[in-house]
């Protein structure tokens, strides 16, 4: 039966896709919520299924419509975890860039004269060049494009100076601020 409806879907028929949308959609729905807890993303899910079949009705080679539509499921189902933590681990590693770049410019706004010096007196277990560009981004407060230019470098090689100086002092937090 479900042969037939496809043929009849395929060569345009609206009244067969409805069908096959209303034989399916609950199960699908259901199949998508033993895996993802959100009702509206297993809506979702299974709305772009029939989008993809509709988008698609003319390219497909399908054998078993049931196992067709329950695969892209799967495969939607697949790609919202992936995607969901892709998300996650862009903003863990927006906060952390964050946090890098802006935690020790406020740190030093409310810093005493002493964590000042302690914090210089860390810094210069550090190469020259590093040395110089956190110096910058310390006491004057320039962004990573003006230390690239005063220093006379490209911007990337300014960040990675800043980044390398940052986990440093990240390393040193403890002694920092026993001394301070």
């Amino acid at each position: 039966m479900d042969t037939e409806l496809l043929e009849l879907f395929k060569q345009g028929n609206r009244q067969a896709f409805e069908v096959i949308y209303y034989r399916y959609t609950k199960h699908l729905y259901r199949f998508a919520r033993k895996n993802v807890r959100s009702k509206e993303d297993c809506e979702e899910i299974v709305h772009e299924v029939f989008e993809s079949l509709i988008s698609r009705k003319d390219t497909l080679l399908i054998d078993s419509l049931k196992h067709y539509l329950f695969t892209s499921v799967r495969y939607k189902i697949i790609r919202y975890f992936s995607h969901r933590e892709v998300k996650r681990k862009f903003a863990e590693h927006y906060r952390n860039f964050e946090k890098e770049y802006e935690e020790p410019e406020l740190i030093l706004e409310k810093a005493p004269e002493k964590l000042h010096a302690s914090l210089l007196d860390h810094i210069q277990d550090l190469p020259e060049r590093c040395r110089e560009a956190i110096r910058l981004r310390i006491t004057e407060n320039l962004s990573n494009g003006e230390i690239a230019s005063r220093m006379n470098i490209n911007k990337r090689t300014a960040e990675l100076y800043i980044s390398k100086a940052f986990a440093h002092l990240r390393a040193s937090y403890d002694k920092i601020y026993k001394t301070s």
